[in-house]
């Protein structure tokens, strides 16, 4: 599975561990070229097979870590959203006392169950809920692995009697098991535009990248698509990349008569810069004229290929101001866009 920015999810754990301060890596299991671990280079130290269990993973791992290697962090795959901080935490915590691991509080009430029913309740302001890495002495690591090891290796190391600390986890550290997992760890932000054009009769009429013949066009600096200038503000707001004066002013002559759709394709390349995902565009075209019925499922195919989204994705609206203002005057149009996109979760302010 991928992340939006292009990352397969173990790229992404990867990514994290090497910027939270591990010095090289150790990959059990059997990658391939599709996982993207060669742009790592040497930083990966070894890939070896992993065993029936996790114990026997993390066992044929730590052969792999050499002699000279005094900690070691065992973290899963599948959580390719913990953050840098909180991996540099966890090693301080560990460096700090021989080992440590990332929790969480526990919100739920927790009890013991059997066939029969409930057997008892928890304390549940002593629970907590284990995360990964857990980082530790290479030596208490090779304990673990000769005791057998288990789903837990901190839990192993309490038994044998040696001390685990704990910093702060993350909600959104958790394990990717379903692709819906990918979606729990996004910000939905909503992005708005609006804009506005004067006709001019002697210009041909564009609105989202469709020819509207025997239509008078719109004034303006650009093809003045009314529709997708609104489009390109509402993906901006959305990204928090300003707004289309900023990127595309109507002083610069390299834009002068310019096909609107390049903007949006520049503009995409920043929503996607930003790890963003649209999720849904609601467009409105505000005027006495053109009738957008017969058009409107050519506009919205139009956007959505120009956004590389299932046209299911897009909706657009027409409206009249009921002969009111500049826009029931027939003196131009008015169009507003809304753009609903889902972004990676922000890091935690230092």
């Amino acid at each position: 599975m991928r992340l939006s920015d292009g990352r397969t999810v173990l790229r992404a754990a990867a990514d994290a561990l090497l910027a939270g301060g591990v010095a090289r890596l150790v990959i059990v299991g059997a990658p391939g070229p599709e996982h993207q671990l060669e742009a790592l280079g040497e930083r990966v130290a070894a890939v070896v097979a992993g065993g029936v269990s996790r114990a026997d993973s993390v066992a044929a791992g730590l052969l792999a870590v050499p002699e000279t290697v005094a900690w070691v962090a065992v973290h899963d795959g599948a959580r390719p959203f913990a953050s840098p901080r909180l991996i540099a935490d966890c090693i301080a915590a560990a460096q700090r006392g021989g080992a440590a691991v990332p929790v969480l509080a526990c919100t739920d009430t927790i009890a013991v169950a059997g066939d029969e029913g409930l057997k008892a309740a928890l304390e549940r302001h002593e629970l907590r809920r284990i995360q990964t890495p857990q980082v530790m002495r290479r030596g208490w690591l090779a304990e673990v692995v000769a005791c057998g090891g288990s789903s837990d290796e901190s839990s192993v190391l309490l038994r044998l009697g040696h001390p685990v600390a704990t910093c702060p986890g993350s909600e959104e550290n958790r394990k990717v098991t379903h692709r819906d997992d990918l979606r729990q760890n996004r910000r939905f932000i909503t992005g708005f535009g609006f804009d506005v054009h004067r006709f001019d009769p002697a210009r041909q009429l564009m609105l989202g990248g469709v020819h509207l013949e025997g239509e008078p066009g719109l004034a303006g600096h650009s093809d003045a698509d009314v529709l997708l200038h609104a489009l390109v503000d509402a993906l901006l707001g959305a990204v928090g990349g300003g707004d289309i004066g900023v990127h595309f002013p109507d002083t610069d002559a390299r834009f002068k008569d310019a096909d609107s759709a390049e903007f949006v394709l520049a503009t995409l390349e920043k929503v996607e810069a930003a790890g963003g995902v649209i999720e849904h565009i609601d467009l409105t075209v505000i005027g006495e004229r053109p009738k957008i019925a017969p058009y409107r499922q050519q506009i919205c195919v139009s956007i959505a290929t120009l956004l590389s989204v299932d046209p299911r994705r897009v909706n657009l609206k027409a409206t009249t101001t009921e002969g009111l203002g500049f826009c029931g005057r027939g003196e131009g149009l008015a169009a507003q866009a809304i753009a609903s996109l889902s972004l990676p979760p922000l890091e935690p302010r230092s």
